[in-house]
């Protein structure tokens, strides 16, 4: 029984190769969607706990960069001081 379970598993697992044609694959800009969504459907497919793990993680990235760019934007408007001359007592008439 122990045997058996030890060729599945072995059948199951990628090579180094493997490992570095996925990499490559994900490298490329829009072949890399396409192939993480092949491989996250694929139930059969070895990869896909690394698709789906990969697709999360892309997820994360997305928001936190999106609460950056709001809050550097908030900050950097409010750094900018009043341009208004009708207001600044820097300026004469």
């Amino acid at each position: 029984m122990e045997q058996q379970e030890r060729g599945t598993r072995a059948s199951n697992q990628l090579s180094i190769m493997d490992w570095f044609w996925t990499l490559l694959l994900i490298a490329l800009p829009v072949v890399n969607i396409v192939m993480l969504i092949i491989w996250a459907v694929d139930r059969t497919n070895p990869r896909r706990n690394f698709a789906i793990a990969y697709f999360l993680l892309f997820a994360v990235m997305i928001v936190l960069s999106i609460l950056f760019v709001i809050i550097f934007t908030i900050i950097g408007v409010s750094l900018i001081p009043d341009t208004d001359p009708t207001y600044s007592t820097t300026y004469t008439y």
